[in-house]
């Protein structure tokens, strides 16, 4: 016997293009939206991170508020660095350029009062 050879006619053929054709347009739209995905993914991330620095900056503000609700804090920074006192306390107040005095500027200021002071 012999084999009858196989010929698409027309319609055979057009539908075999259009498998094709459709078959490449959805893997086309496959890879579209895997590209898409991992981009949201990616911004998924980005902001996953933005929110966990944020939680960890609100945590330090919450300890530092919670630091400045104790009395003693507070005091500290008003005598400190505002320069509060309480009532009856007596501050002495140096300047930055006062030098301590060595042992011969001593006698030189002892003897030069006594001079001045003569009756």
């Amino acid at each position: 016997m012999a084999r009858k050879r196989f010929k698409p006619n027309l319609l055979q053929l057009c539908l075999l293009i259009f498998l094709l054709v459709s078959f490449a347009w959805n893997m086309y739209k496959i890879v579209t939206a895997q590209k898409m995905i991992n981009q949201l993914k990616n911004e998924i991330e980005k902001v996953q991170k933005t929110v966990s620095d944020i939680r960890y900056k609100q945590q330090l503000v919450e300890e530092e508020i919670a630091r400045w609700n104790d009395p003693k804090v507070i005091e500290e920074f008003a005598r400190k660095e505002l320069g509060f006192v309480r009532p009856g306390e007596v501050t002495y107040m140096f300047s930055e350029g006062v030098q301590p005095a060595t042992d011969s500027d001593v006698a030189k200021r002892s003897s030069s009062s006594r001079e001045g002071i003569q009756n």
